[in-house]
């Protein structure tokens, strides 16, 4: 009778038991949630970076597609408020779109005209530029040649070598295509990419306001609709004062350095300013490589030094008041781009699209950041692009 009453109390389960399996239960749970909730985590951005790389390979690999619809889509945005202003005075928005290309062709051509010339004869007497300065600049590199010629003594003094090269060295010689081919294929893309994007450039400023139409049209509520207006039209209006306050300020630029090309008697100086004003779209890069330019176009055309450098000094100073004074007190602090974003952005379209990526990098960076600041989940972004 003790044993099976023993047993019994026994088979009986403590009163708090349940309660501890149920809560250790529940911890297992908690804790199989949470890995599922990391996993997914990882998965997120595992798939996130996959797509990222994927975007950029086809935009790398899509190049000869997506570089005129590109410049199609900036050219609109810049472009529009001039099709807007003729629409205003009851001239037919297909016609004011195809003054404003046709203006816009015209004066590109023009320009290009009056400077192929002068291009054509500097780029000829390049070599002639190339040892010139290197007379100049033998007064300081004299003392590194003297220097080195006697290392190369040294080292031939203490290996016992005569110096002379190896009679059996042979020589590689690569056939490359000719001129006159590569001539020929580069004009056929140059071509087919100022027809895309003329054409392509055409039926969006025709186009007006018709794409938005259609998104308000599949927007459900009165409500998000509104919104969408109000997000799309101040999208496109700080697009459009950006690339338009850009265009200008780099236009001074140009213009001024062409006044001063001209007051010093270098010649040809619309050439000067027409390059000075394109290679200010890329940042940094473009007017390093400008500065590099005009030196050694000033020490082929002056005879003293001081002279030579009175160029890129004066174009110097004024791309950094026009880009550290004029820029920031024109489009404000809200449009102003980090400096390390505009670097590596550079670096990015340069990879992607070379020098037309490059001259593309900062515009298509700010319409970016303007977009992320219009969309309440991308305003981090923005904020990490604010210098």
């Amino acid at each position: 009778m003790i044993d099976a009453a023993t047993d019994a109390e026994d088979a009986i389960p403590l009163p708090g038991a349940d309660l501890a399996d149920g809560s250790e239960r529940d911890q297992r749970e908690r804790e199989a949630e949470g890995f599922l909730h990391i996993v997914q985590r990882r998965w997120t951005v595992a798939i996130i970076g996959l797509f990222v790389l994927a975007v950029f390979y086809t935009m790398y690999f899509a190049a000869p597609v997506l570089i005129p619809v590109t410049l199609a889509v900036l050219l609109n945005l810049l472009l529009s408020p001039a099709v807007d202003l003729l629409e205003r005075i009851y001239v037919p928005r297909p016609i004011a779109s195809l003054l404003v290309v046709v203006a816009m062709l015209g004066s590109t051509f023009t320009l290009a005209y009056v400077i192929s010339g002068p291009a054509q004869s500097w780029l000829e007497r390049v070599p002639a530029t190339y040892y010139r300065v290197e007379q100049k600049l033998w007064s300081l590199k004299q003392p590194l040649e003297q220097i080195r010629q006697a290392t190369e003594k040294l080292e031939q003094a203490a290996s016992g070598s005569s110096g002379d090269p190896a009679s059996d060295v042979q020589k590689v010689v690569l056939e490359r295509p000719g001129i006159s081919g590569l001539a020929i294929g580069e004009a056929y893309q140059f071509a087919a990419t100022v027809g895309i994007v003329v054409i392509l450039l055409l039926f969006l400023l025709s186009s007006g306001d018709t794409f938005l139409r259609k998104l308000i049209a599949v927007i459900p509520t009165l409500a998000d609709k509104k919104r969408a207006v109000e997000i799309v039209r101040s999208m496109e209006a700080d697009i459009s004062f950006y690339l338009l306050t850009v265009t200008a300020i780099n236009v001074c630029v140009g213009a001024m350095l062409a006044l001063v090309a001209a007051w010093l008697g270098l010649p040809n100086p619309l050439l000067w300013g027409a390059l000075a004003g394109i290679v200010s779209f890329a940042p940094y890069a473009g007017p390093t490589a400008m500065l590099i330019i005009l030196s050694m176009v000033g020490m082929m055309h002056f005879s003293t030094m001081q002279d030579a450098l009175m160029l890129p000094a004066a174009y110097l100073a004024i791309v950094i008041a026009a880009n550290q004074f004029l820029l920031p007190i024109v489009i404000g602090r809200r449009l102003l781009l980090s400096p390390v974003a505009i670097f590596l952005a550079m670096i990015l379209w340069g990879w992607m699209w070379g020098v037309v990526g490059a001259l593309l990098a900062v515009p298509l960076l700010a319409s970016f950041k303007i977009v992320c600041e219009r969309i309440k989940s991308l305003r981090p972004i923005a904020e990490f692009l604010t210098p």
